[in-house]
């Protein structure tokens, strides 16, 4: 149904993407306007067509595993390493490189773009310096022609040493070299995750459910206004929540059943709220509520 270069969008979201590679039966690898990687499930995205698509698009399905934006030391001879960078991505990269001396002023080194699937040569540093330590900052932004929103200016700062690079030696992509590599998609991750971590307002709204229902829809849209920032995931738990605190309220206020409207759709829902229930030591049965009246998108619960 899909394959790798299929520009995609989120069912229950308004983010895009292109599909990078497949990780599992279920789960696709999708790139973002931004440049960043997310596994996504089959269920959750379907393919969109983009105007002139095959005339337009800046770059065709890959024939390789893209390895994402990435820093590389290649040596260049016995006195010099070259800094370059490896754009092994779908997305043209805009950049500017800076060095930044422990105990000197920052030095502008060089700006530029390089297009999908190309590498190039940023700066020659001398192995003497790479010994003392090489620091610096490199600021990009991906460039796509038609994306959602305009992507962000990404800066990440870095430090080589000479004993690190010499004690890893691995195949820079789209090259048939040697040298070390810094994955830039790796480290932008780990900062960005830990910038979420520091947000003190939660991304999923609390849970406030007080009365016992005999009847509760479980669309997203009905529990909550406002959905904004909130990802498949983030849903499908609130979702399980409620399920989880209006049984229990059901329950303990000895009720002889209850109804859960969860709908159709993809069935992932539903099939986790029948896994729910038939672990409960409190359920006499469940079935299929009456169709006439909800159709095939609900579930009755009886209890003992």
């Amino acid at each position: 149904m899909f394959k790798p270069g299929d520009f995609v969008r989120y069912i229950h979201d308004k983010e895009e993407g292109r599909i990078v590679r497949h990780l599992s039966n279920n789960t696709w690898e999708i790139e973002t306007p931004d440049g960043f990687r997310i596994p996504v499930l089959a269920s959750e995205i379907v393919i969109v067509e983009k105007d002139n698509a095959e005339e337009d698009d800046e770059v065709l399905a890959p024939t390789h595993k893209l390895t994402g934006k990435s820093l590389a030391l290649i040596n260049f001879n016995d006195q010099h390493w070259d800094l370059c960078l490896v754009n092994d991505s779908m997305s043209t990269l805009l950049y500017t490189l800076y060095e930044t001396p422990k105990n000197d002023s920052i030095k502008g080194l060089i700006s530029g773009s390089i297009t999908p699937q190309q590498t190039t040569t940023l700066h020659r540093i001398a192995w003497t310096q790479l010994q003392q330590d090489f620091q610096g900052e490199i600021q990009f932004c991906c460039f796509t022609k038609n994306p959602e929103v305009v992507p962000p200016t990404v800066q990440l700062a870095f430090k080589f040493s000479g004993v690190q690079i010499l004690r890893s030696s691995q195949t820079i992509p789209l090259t048939d070299k040697k040298g070390f590599l810094y994955s830039i998609d790796q480290h932008t991750a780990q900062t960005k995750k830990q910038e979420q971590v520091n947000v003190i307002e939660p991304r999923v709204p609390q849970l406030q459910i007080q009365n016992a229902l005999s009847e509760v829809d479980l669309h997203i849209e009905k529990l909550l206004p406002d959905t904004t920032g909130m990802s498949a995931g983030d849903m499908l738990k609130f979702q399980l929540d409620t399920f989880e605190k209006q049984l229990d309220l059901a329950i303990a206020n000895g009720k002889s059943d209850i109804t859960f409207i969860h709908g159709i759709g993809n069935g992932i829902l539903k099939q986790e709220l029948h896994k729910r229930l038939a672990q409960n030591k409190n359920i006499s049965f469940f079935s299929d509520a009456r169709k006439e009246k909800f159709g095939y998108g609900a579930t009755l619960v009886s209890f003992k």
